[in-house]
């Protein structure tokens, strides 16, 4: 199934070309189970399908796939699927997470925030920046979207740039048709 129509691909293509470097875009998958009290695992499969079209568009983007049994998602506590990190690749960096597809109005954030880990500009100014640093302790970013929210994109991309400066910061952009139990 594509997502991305010929003219959607060749824009996204045109979009993406400045990345130099290397980004990864894992994506924790769950069983499928669904639990009592819980939100329904969201649109895994699609999540996947969309960003590896997305990824076959520039040689510097690689989608890995993981389970939310994973070390790595264990570790960072994840418990909704599909959680996808955005990442320079062979970083450790864990802090900037989609929950859920990142369609409609969010694909545009996902367009920026590869741009932003691509080529290591946020569009954040030094002041910004400088205030950033001041945050010393974790904070925990959730910015609640929908697909067909124009507002939503703006958010979650402050969001993502705030994580992107700080890594006490951890940017959730979490799609609320998904997980209507978290949202």
């Amino acid at each position: 199934m594509n997502f991305l129509d010929e003219k959607i691909q060749a824009q996204v293509r045109e979009a993406l070309a400045p990345i130099q470097n290397p980004v990864e875009l894992v994506v924790f998958k769950g069983s499928g189970l669904i639990l009592p009290g819980q939100d329904a695992p969201g649109m895994q499969e699609e999540t996947l399908g969309l960003l590896k079209e997305v990824a076959a568009l520039n040689e510097h983007l690689t989608v890995v796939e993981k389970t939310l049994s994973d070390p790595e998602a264990q570790a960072l506590g994840l418990k909704l699927a599909p959680t996808t990190l955005l990442r320079e690749a062979g970083s450790s960096r864990s802090n900037i997470r989609f929950i859920g597809l990142p369609a409609g109005y969010e694909f545009s954030t996902l367009i920026e925030t590869l741009l932003m880990l691509g080529t290591g500009m946020s569009g954040l100014g030094e002041k910004s920046q400088g205030e950033l640093q001041k945050i010393t302790q974790p904070v925990r970013m959730q910015s609640f979207v929908t697909p067909t929210c124009p507002y939503c994109p703006r958010a979650v991309l402050t969001a993502f740039r705030f994580a992107f400066h700080n890594p006490n910061v951890v940017a959730e952009g979490i799609e609320a048709n998904e997980f209507p139990l978290l949202s």
